[in-house]
Order: structure tokens, then sequence, then C-alpha cells
């Protein structure tokens, strides 16, 4: 008897320990970035008007997006299943981060919530979500821009190459994206409201009016080597519908509900050059229509050069302008400091009739824990 309980102990043991995987170690990532920039901003704009893009004249310490958060994941009873999870703050790296009464409390932008969300990850089924994120409409421009968060974005306000559906998070929302099957990746996402809220669905730009009602989205990805194809859908069906035209067929500059469509291609040359472009009709909710080329050259070990064009194209169903089509044009440069950090510089000039921005740029892109 001794004997039997002496072999029967440790597979007691080992299955005891594979049935509680709950027990394993959290996986906690603590990241951030401090990505600072000098703007010099020359501007010509529009007769009594002040800013171009909202740019003013002059040189200017900028914070581009500067965070920190926590994210990771946990083993679960479920089997071949982690509990994953992400919490990113921005925060206000320059300037004045104090409230009206000068005791260093908050302030107006000094602290923002960004991506929050907790969800389920299996390699064989996919991964869902719940909470407020970038989804997968988004992720497919951002993966193509070595510039967001900087003034050569091609998202800047809606108007050099990507709508405002490229900029912050759907909140409110869940989503799925599924494992990578033979190349083929596909994702989808809904964002609800109770009846009788009047939160924003989307808080960015044109679309932060877009309150109440419900947004959902569909995308599929391709994968082969060094090719990557997106092609993604949004609709927004918000209870708070301004972007429409009045009885004088006059375009009112708002978002309206409707449907947005994108596509992308990347191709990375062994020899370090990248090649890609974007191309998004958002005609249907009042946007216009933007294309985004990018060509990109590693340099040695550590230096990056690039040199992008984007356009928002005018139409009747543009909210920015029916009558001249944006031009915006950029050059850059990164060197690598570490990994995910570098040295940053650039020249971008932006055109819509009269109206005209032209910006230099350098700084430095800190981040950690990435």
């Amino acid at each position: 008897m001794k004997h039997t309980f002496a072999k029967l102990t440790p597979v007691a043991l080992a299955c005891g320990l594979a049935m509680n995987p709950v027990m394993a170690e959290d996986k906690l990532s603590v990241h951030g970035q401090i990505n600072v920039s000098a703007d010099m901003v020359d501007i010509t704009p529009l007769a009594g008007k002040d800013n171009v893009l909202e740019r003013m004249e002059g040189t200017e310490l900028k914070s581009n997006a500067s965070r920190f958060g926590f994210s990771g994941s946990l083993d679960t009873t479920l089997e071949n299943t982690k509990l994953i999870y992400k919490a990113d703050v921005q925060y206000t790296a320059v300037g004045n981060n104090s409230d009206a009464a000068g005791e260093g409390d908050t302030g107006d932008g000094a602290l923002y919530m960004r991506d929050a969300y907790a969800g389920l990850d299996n390699k064989q089924y996919g991964r869902i979500r719940m909470g407020r994120f970038t989804v997968g409409y988004k992720s497919s421009y951002t993966k193509i821009d070595p510039w967001t968060d900087h003034i050569l974005q091609a998202r800047d306000k809606g108007q050099q190459g990507a709508s405002n559906l490229n900029s912050n998070y759907f909140n409110y929302a869940v989503d799925y994206t599924s494992p990578k099957m033979n190349g083929f990746q596909v994702n989808a996402h809904y964002s609800v409201l109770a009846d009788e809220s009047q939160d924003s669905l989307h808080n960015s730009g044109k679309l932060k009016d877009m309150a109440g009602g419900s947004a959902h989205g569909f995308g599929v990805k391709y994968f082969n080597g060094g090719l990557r194809l997106t092609a993604d859908t949004v609709t927004l069906d918000s209870e708070n519908d301004l972007g429409v035209t009045g009885a004088a067929g006059v375009n009112n500059g708002k978002a309206k509900n409707g449907t947005a469509y994108s596509t992308s291609a990347q191709y990375k040359f062994k020899t370090g050059t990248t090649l890609a472009g974007f191309y998004e009709d958002v005609t249907d909710i009042n946007l216009g229509e933007n294309m985004f080329a990018v060509v990109s050259q590693k340099v040695g070990k550590y230096g990056l050069l690039t040199a992008s064009i984007g356009t928002n194209k005018a139409s009747d169903d543009n909210a920015y302008s029916q009558d001249d089509d944006s031009l915006h044009y950029a050059l850059g440069a990164k060197y690598k400091l570490t990994d995910k950090s570098a040295l940053i510089a650039g020249w971008n000039q932006y055109e819509r009739g009269d109206a005209e921005a032209m910006a230099f740029t350098v700084g430095i892109d800190a981040k950690f824990g990435y």
C-alpha cells in the first residue's frame, strides 16, 4: 500500500498542477513613452482664421502621445486560453501640468485614458476583447504610417490622407480577431450604447459628436512574407446624426451616419525598402476620399529615411471642403537609439486652396517596456 501511494503521489501532484493553471505567473509589462519634438511651423491661413489644421505660426515643443501603461496575460482554467489586459494613460510631457488653482492636479489635457480592455486569447480559436481599443480598421493604417502621432502623419485632422476613423479608439466595444489561417486573418467589432446614452462612440475630430447608437466593422488581412494586404469597413449608426445637408443644399461640415471602406497594401523588400499605400472612401459619412502612399529605406543598422504623399479629395460629401483637394507631402528621418527609441527629424507641407502649412520637426522618441 505504501509503495502504491508513493507511485501515485507524483502523478496526483502533476494532475493537480495541470488543473490549476491560474497559479501561473502574471506576465505583466510596464511600458511607456516620452515623445517630445520641437515643431517649427509657417502658415498661410484663410481670411479670418489664425491657424491651419490647428497649427499656429511659430515654434512649439509638442508632446506626441506620451503615455504610460500596463499590459499582461495570465493562464486561465480554460484550456490553452490566456486572460489578456491593457490600460494606457496619455499625459502632457511639456507645458503646464496643473489645475486652475495651480495645485498640480490634472488640469486640461494633462491626463487622457487611451485604450483599456480585458479579454481572452486562444491560439486555436482567436482573441476576444471588451473595452476601448484600436479596432481592425485603424490598425490597417497605423501599421503602414511610420509617423503616427507626429506632425508628419497622414491622419492629422483627417485631411492628410487618412480620416478620423484612424485616430483614437472606439468606445463601448467588443471585438474578435481570428488566428492566421493560410495567411488570412479576419476581425470584427461592435460598439453599442444604451438607448438613452449620449456618450461618444468614437471621440476624435468630427466623429466626437456621434453620440449614442452603435457602430460595427469587419476586416480581412492577408500576410505572405513581406506582403501585407488589408480590406476593412466600418458602419456608424449614431442617434446624433448631425451631418445632413440643409434645405439649401449646403454641406454643414459635420460627420453623418454611413459606411466607410478602406484598403491598404505594404511590401517589405529584403534590401530594406518598404512600399505602402492606403485608400479610403469615407464620402458616405461626409469625410471625403483619402489616399496616402509612403516609401521608406533603412540606412545601415540604425537609420531610416521616409517620403510620403497624401490627399483628401474635395466633393459634395466632404465636411472639410467641397471645392479644393488637400495635398500633403513629407520627408522624414529616424535614427535608432534603442530597439524602440529614436532621434527624429522631418519636413511637411500641407495645402488646401489658399491655406498652407509648412513644418519642420526635430525630437526624441523615448520608449520603454515595449
